[in-house]
């Protein structure tokens, strides 16, 4: 696992503590760390930032959850890093300034 991160989660009832805590459990990448009241902290641990984010949202979704907040958040980036480097957009990048601009067509809505 290469990611690791914390979330806080907020509860709408303080009754369903024990209840969402055990959910949590049984996600695979997931631990609960402390629990009280109304609060949860859990623990994350995935192989990339989107497995880190599938796992918050699977975390939202669970009945009870009013809120959940990441507070901590380490990826490793070097994987990442390494795809980058490996693109060529240097020569997309020229291939782009030498292109005339009336062949340049843009098709976003810009918002000012």
């Amino acid at each position: 696992m290469n990611n690791i991160s914390s979330v806080v989660i907020t509860l709408m009832n303080p009754n369903l503590c024990e209840e969402v805590a055990t959910k949590i459990d049984k996600i695979s990448n997931c631990e609960v760390a402390a629990k009280e009241n109304d609060k949860i902290v859990a623990i994350i641990e995935s192989a990339d930032l989107d497995g880190e984010l599938a796992t918050f949202k699977m975390l939202e979704q669970i009945e009870g959850v009013s809120t959940v907040a990441m507070i901590y958040s380490y990826q490793d980036l070097e994987g990442d890093i390494s795809k980058a480097n490996s693109n060529d957009i240097g020569s997309i990048v020229r291939k782009i300034d030498e292109m005339d601009v009336k062949d340049i067509k843009y098709n976003g809505n810009p918002n000012i």
